[in-house]
């Protein structure tokens, strides 16, 4: 098989399994990651993790790594400890909140109602 059609295996099966993403997903207010002292905006977040456009860093699928989330520039940052789930073409990478404090998990959850 060549290497483009397993590409597009892989793919199809990728698009037929189902969403896992259980939290909401937010774009606003606008989110504001540090990883290894370099911010990037958040294309969109949850309580479950964020998506993160033009990331710059080496990463690697699994890696652990730790921050600051901020919401406005001018905000003082809250920590956080995260796991790389994917990373895309052009530096698009989504992360999965491992350790989060209650106050920015509070602030990240839904209201109820």
């Amino acid at each position: 098989m060549s290497l483009i059609s397993r590409l597009v295996e892989e793919f199809r099966r990728r698009l037929a399994e189902p969403e896992q993403r259980t939290a909401v997903r937010e774009t606003d207010p606008w989110l504001f990651v540090e990883i290894n002292s370099n911010e990037h905006r958040a294309r969109n977040w949850s309580a479950g993790g964020a998506c993160i456009q033009g990331c710059a860093e080496d990463l690697s699928i699994g890696q652990i790594v730790s921050g600051r989330l901020r919401w406005h520039k001018r905000e003082a940052g809250h920590d956080f400890t995260a796991e790389v789930m994917r990373i895309n073409p052009g530096g698009e990478i989504a992360l999965r909140w491992l350790a989060l404090n209650d106050a920015t998990l509070a602030r990240m959850e839904p209201p109820e109602g």
